[in-house]
């Protein structure tokens, strides 16, 4: 009786560990494809924040332009006004969407940043000396390093 029963159990027991085995390489492939589509989808919002902050900061660079134009160069006619309240829309827009797409604390800088080209272009640089361009720069600075080394942080 152990002579006919033996290869059975052997044939079961075969089985078992063969189904065991590919049980577990399938469940081993799900979870790589798993952690792989994670990597994927981090890494596609990764590129759609740093296309929404790319946007923001050439916004916010040719906001600096505006009031350049408006306090070193003297422009103020209504070409000048129509460019500024674009200009300006365009970086509260592109602030609002880093809102949506970043932590809070870029957010929070993205905002500070928005204010501060705001007010430059809105009452001009606090210093009336000259020249006015470095004095808009100056006045826009902290705002923007405060920005890019947060976004530096949150990105790498």
């Amino acid at each position: 009786m152990w002579t006919t029963l033996a290869p059975l159990i052997g044939v079961l027991l075969g089985g078992l560990m063969s189904m065991l085995a590919q049980r577990s390489a399938g469940r081993a492939l799900e979870r790589g494809e798993a952690r792989r589509s994670v990597r994927e989808r981090a890494e596609a919002r990764r590129n759609e924040r740093l296309t929404h902050l790319i946007a923001f900061l050439s916004a916010v660079q040719e906001a600096e332009r505006v009031a350049v134009d408006r306090y070193h160069h003297n422009l103020a006619d209504e070409q000048w006004q129509a460019r500024a309240s674009q200009v300006l829309d365009r970086v509260w827009v592109t602030q609002k969407t880093i809102h949506v797409l970043c932590a809070s604390e870029v957010s929070e800088a993205a905002r500070s940043l928005a204010w501060a080209v705001q007010e430059v272009i809105r009452k001009g640089p606090e210093d009336p000396g000259e020249p006015q361009d470095e004095k808009v720069w100056a006045h826009i600075h902290p705002s923007r390093q405060a920005f890019l080394d947060l976004v530096r942080d949150q990105l790498s």
